[in-house]
């Protein structure tokens, strides 16, 4: 482990700076792995352009040619990191049960990871001092696939499959009893992360809770 300047907290490790002749997308993401770990280290406040230049092995000069202010490299981090959450769900030929926990599946597992849940530590810690830090955040991860069940849940219903009096309210609910409570957890550090077959069983719970009370049977 190496620290970027006496008194900070260590920083998971990376090579010196950017190999020669790496690829332009390959020198971006190796840019955005180091702020990830600057900010989640340092927290939003404290981190600094200066800082993720130096630990990117990087002048400051071409990192503000990159991104425009430390706001935009965090949105550029958050993005980067939950850019998963914007894949589209092939549930072709799948159940209405089997369709829902494959669109809970793939959020929860990278949203519950270790590297996403220091950025929600970070967002809890500093969203009140920095709103733009919270709603980056919301925005790029757990508003993005939200929406997209809140979409599917209000088809779902259209098409007669689902009783429901609100597609908002429904997806706030069945988010809540899908992680809930695995990540106010691992927010507040009281357990590790679970096994991927751990979180699946926890979705099927909920999934069947919820089709028991909201589904129609057509």
């Amino acid at each position: 482990m190496e620290t970027t300047r006496s008194g900070a907290c260590d920083m998971t490790a990376h090579p010196s700076g950017p190999r020669r002749g790496m690829p332009e997308a390959e020198r971006r993401d190796y840019l955005l792995a180091v702020a990830h770990d600057v900010f989640v280290q340092e927290g939003y406040a404290a981190a600094n352009m200066d800082e993720v230049a130096r630990a990117a092995g990087m002048s400051k000069k071409t990192l503000y040619q990159l991104f425009a202010s430390k706001a935009a490299l965090f949105e550029a981090v958050v993005t980067h990191h939950l850019a998963k959450l914007h894949a589209e769900v092939d549930d072709a030929g799948l159940s209405l049960e089997e369709a829902l926990v494959r669109r809970l599946l793939a959020p929860a597992m990278l949203l519950l990871s270790t590297p996403q849940m220091g950025l929600f530590r970070l967002v809890s810690a500093e969203g009140g001092r920095y709103p733009e830090v919270a709603e980056a955040f919301h925005r790029a991860g757990p508003g993005n696939c939200e929406s997209g069940l809140e979409r599917f849940l209000s088809e779902q219903a259209a098409a007669g499959r689902l009783r429901l009096d609100s597609a908002k309210e429904a997806t706030d609910m069945l988010f809540g009893m899908a992680i809930g409570v695995i990540h106010i957890k691992l927010l507040l550090r009281l357990r590790e992360t679970p096994p991927a077959e751990q979180i699946e069983a926890q979705i099927r719970r909920a999934v069947a809770i919820f089709l028991n009370g909201c589904a129609t049977g057509a």
